[in-house]
């Protein structure tokens, strides 16, 4: 994916930065998140899609892979990310009854968003097609919106 290095740049910086917001969010609030079980697998569904564009960025930055190569990868990496926010969300449901704001987190994260995207990226890819990098776009976007939007709710509405 020759050219995309910045935007690999750019994602891997605002993943990691997203990280550590998150991280303060969840430190503020330990005692609270550490008595939820529900809400402490929806901060880890969080810090997956986090890690997700993390991971993406590496994928992306590495110099000189074949596109079909990089279709791979995207396919695992979305494939390992979707198993994970699948298994939390289970956990979460399983887990005291949700109250308000594990509503609300389970409604604004980007799971399935972040998933399907990067494994649409992926297949096209493997197929050959010329624009497929371009589906990150809106992917990436989505993933970060409604990370920052979890990861504020978490440090805001936790107080409360």
């Amino acid at each position: 994916m020759l050219g995309w290095d910045t935007f690999a740049v750019i994602v891997g910086g605002v993943g990691g930065a997203l990280v550590g917001l998150l991280f303060v969010a969840i430190s503020i609030h330990a005692a609270r998140l550490g008595s939820s079980a529900s809400l402490r697998d929806r901060a880890a569904q969080t810090l997956v899609v986090f890690a997700t564009l993390l991971l993406l960025a590496v994928v992306l930055a590495v110099p000189s892979q074949p596109d079909r190569v990089i279709g791979a990868e995207l396919i695992v990496l979305a494939a390992g990310a979707a198993t994970l926010l699948i298994l939390l969300d289970r956990s979460a449901a399983a887990g005291a009854a949700d109250n308000s704001l594990g509503q609300i987190l389970k409604r604004v994260n980007p799971n399935v968003t972040t998933a399907v995207g990067i494994a649409l990226t992926g297949a096209l890819l493997l197929a050959g097609v010329h624009w497929a990098p371009y589906t990150l776009l809106p992917t990436t976007c989505v993933a970060i919106i409604g990370g920052l939007t979890s990861a504020y709710l978490l440090l805001t509405k936790l107080s409360e």
